[in-house]
């Protein structure tokens, strides 16, 4: 993004009063009935302002995370599972969601956890609608049949203590993965629920002004 704070903090518009990235798509969760607990995993130097960040959400426990996503995600698991206890991991839900996905709606969220409750592991995805090809030094050089292809959003749904296992299985087999889906996938089948084509993820400075022109329709990060 070229900023000089993590993307996670920047507004979702101009604004210096509109919300962060990172108070969208934690409130969201929070405001959701179906949610107990918030686990952001925050990057240790930075801890101290994501707690000014989210000030005020009693749903919310911050976690230091790891040197990558992977292990961030792996100890926000540990410090969500000392809270629930080993008695009911099994029997506990848990969604991993990425910050910069700043405009999930409710109803992902509950595609999301209807699919665990259904299947045990789902991915929130949309079919990719565009032409694929493979390209080399700016010359297509062949074509990829879309038929099947999925692009994987988040949030992503668990059992908690299948999650947390897979993700142990992770370390000490030394995998890495682009995602949770792909962590528990070497353990058991995950499956894809609807996600959102407006489910965004906030990668380069353009995608804020997509996030400030979708919020302006409309609050659709919850009310």
């Amino acid at each position: 993004m070229g900023a000089d704070v993590p993307k996670v903090f920047l507004r979702l518009s101009g604004a210096s009063d509109s919300p962060s990235i990172i108070q969208a798509s934690v409130d969201v969760f929070a405001r959701d009935s179906r949610c107990d607990r918030v686990v952001v995993c925050a990057h240790p130097e930075w801890r101290s302002r994501f707690e000014s960040e989210l000030e005020g959400h009693s749903k919310v426990l911050i976690a230091n995370g790891g040197k990558t996503r992977q292990e961030s995600v792996q100890l926000g698991v540990e410090a969500l599972y000392q809270v629930v206890g080993a008695a009911n991991a099994a029997a506990t839900c848990v969604l991993v969601h990425d910050a910069a996905r700043c405009c999930l709606s409710s109803e992902v969220i509950g595609r999301v956890v209807e699919g665990v409750s259904d299947h045990g592991a789902v991915t929130a995805a949309v079919p990719v609608p565009d032409t694929l090809s493979k390209v080399k030094d700016n010359v297509v050089s062949s074509f990829v049949d879309r038929e099947g292809i999925w692009a994987i959003q988040t949030p992503q749904g668990f059992w908690l203590e299948e999650l947390r296992s897979a993700h142990y299985a992770a370390k000490v087999d030394g995998f890495i993965a682009l995602d949770d889906a792909s962590v528990v996938a070497r353990l058991r089948e995950v499956r894809v629920v609807e996600g959102d084509r407006l489910n965004i993820k906030v990668t380069h400075p353009a995608d804020l002004e997509v996030v400030a022109r979708i919020s302006s329709k409309g609050d659709v990060y919850g009310s």
